[in-house]
């Protein structure tokens, strides 16, 4: 299910970034912000499967996968100020490519839980 994710994300992520970049062609921050909205939330995706994989079953596993998701939004969190300090985001192009990674997780798992391979 997660590589059926994966790959529908390096290709619909870049896709959108290009179809942006060819409507707004003079805003080069809209595609580059939907690429680090994808990327951003790919990344969050990858640190929670990690997380629950590793330590899901152990004494602590909720505290520990609690505390890596605390750490994981705030690091987020500080690389979407600095590039908004900097000028280099638009904070609507880069929610889409966020919601993007969302939907598919979502399709993909709806999909799994209905086949029963989850």
């Amino acid at each position: 299910m997660l590589q059926k994710i994966y790959k529908r994300v390096l290709i619909i992520i870049p896709v959108l970034a290009i179809v942006a970049g060819v409507i707004w062609w003079q805003e080069w921050r809209v595609p580059f912000s939907i690429l680090v909205g994808g990327a951003l939330s790919l990344i969050s995706l990858r640190i929670i499967v990690w997380a629950v994989q590793k330590f899901l079953g152990t004494s602590m596993a909720q505290p520990i996968i609690i505390g890596i998701s605390t750490i994981k939004i705030f690091v987020m969190f500080a690389i979407m100020v600095v590039l908004a300090v900097f000028g280099l985001l638009n904070v609507v192009a880069m929610i889409t490519g966020f919601t993007v990674v969302l939907i598919l997780a979502t399709i993909e798992g709806y999909r799994a839980a209905k086949a029963g391979t989850l």
